[in-house]
């Protein structure tokens, strides 16, 4: 069977961290990565669900506590919200 090299990119504190856990399996990263891709290949599929952590992304804590306060003055009459057209916005923008 022909070898193919791979090469790829990672944090050095990841890369020794993932060496010293395979190394106590009795594995080397390569090996580890030769098993995961062999379980991709037979499932089709990562080994394993990938999901987003709750704070990630636009409905993060901060995020919200902002559009909370844009609320609140909203409400209060002290926010004004203007549509323009783009013809409007580009003049503007001359």
């Amino acid at each position: 069977m022909a070898q193919a090299s791979l090469t790829i990119r990672m944090d050095n504190s990841d890369k020794k961290a993932f060496a010293d856990i395979c190394k106590s399996m009795g594995l080397s990263v390569s090996e580890a990565y030769n098993v995961f891709t062999k379980a991709v290949i037979r499932n089709r599929k990562i080994p394993f669900e990938i999901e987003a952590q709750e704070d990630d992304g636009f409905y993060n804590p901060a995020n919200i506590r902002h559009l909370e306060e844009i609320k609140k003055l909203e409400e209060q009459g002290k926010l004004k919200f203007i549509t323009k057209t783009l013809e409007e916005l580009e003049e503007l923008a001359k």
